[in-house]
């Protein structure tokens, strides 16, 4: 049982009891946790109390929910990945630099015609005809990244499945001839519609991570467009800041 009397709130002493077991081998790794009715009886708190222990150890990366399976003991594979603002390196593409295995799944792989985004993006009429790729990458136990990206057809690029599952753009293009000199992104965040909700194994509703790039190449000439959607509780950006001298 928890100590009432304590300066602590319930919620950090149910935290600091399962942060234990999990790090003493007590739950191990891809371990299912008990349920939460399982956890309510046994710390004598409330389901509020116990959803708030959960979610801070799921933030910390120690648990790992897998929406219709429960939560479970995250191994190094599954907690959040950590991408800089500072380089030009493709989603994919930092996957791979840190030696990781993702596996690539291409859900389309087609010309279609530009939607008013990806066409004011690349600065093309809306309706043309450009390339077209659907992809959704997953590490270690459960689904990452969900990415939309969209190539002008003046490039001349023809992507075959293989070079489009086992590359990142910047990249590909690169050895395609057509080398991204820089880049621009936005980052935001929106609720998970249901069919891509479905795909990250996120509830229909629960935010996910946006990221929008375009890569260019010489002369500022638009060379892809890409839409990401990342899971939130699996994917963090970081950003080294500096004050300027003199400025307070």
């Amino acid at each position: 049982m928890l100590d009432p009397e304590s300066r602590l709130p319930l919620y950090h002493q149910v935290e600091t009891r399962l942060r234990e077991d999990i790090q003493a081998g007590r739950l191990r790794v891809g371990e299912a946790i008990p349920p939460e009715r399982e956890l309510i009886a046994q710390f004598g708190v409330s389901r509020i109390t116990i959803r708030q222990a959960l979610a801070n150890l799921a933030a910390e990366g120690l648990l790992i929910r897998r929406q219709g399976r429960g939560t479970f003991v995250a191994g190094t594979r599954d907690r959040a990945f950590t991408e800089s603002l500072a380089n030009l390196t493709g989603h994919l593409e930092e996957l791979q630099l840190r030696g990781l295995d993702p596996e690539v799944k291409i859900l389309a792989l087609a010309r279609r015609a530009l939607p008013a985004d990806a066409a004011a993006a690349l600065a093309r009429p809306e309706g043309e005809e450009a390339g077209f790729v659907r992809r959704l990458v997953w590490v270690g136990h459960a689904p990452l990244m969900l990415s939309e990206i969209w190539l002008p057809a003046s490039l001349g690029v023809e992507l075959t499945p293989d070079q489009a599952a086992a590359e990142g753009m910047a990249p590909l293009l690169t050895r395609l001839g057509q080398p991204p000199r820089f880049g621009r992104q936005r980052i935001g965040a929106e609720p998970a519609a249901p069919e891509p909700g479905r795909l990250l194994e996120v509830r229909p509703g629960d935010p996910v991570l946006r990221v929008t790039r375009v890569l260019y190449g010489e002369g500022e000439r638009p060379l892809a467009y890409l839409r990401t959607l990342y899971r939130a509780d699996r994917y963090e950006y970081a950003i080294e800041l500096r004050r300027l001298n003199g400025r307070h």
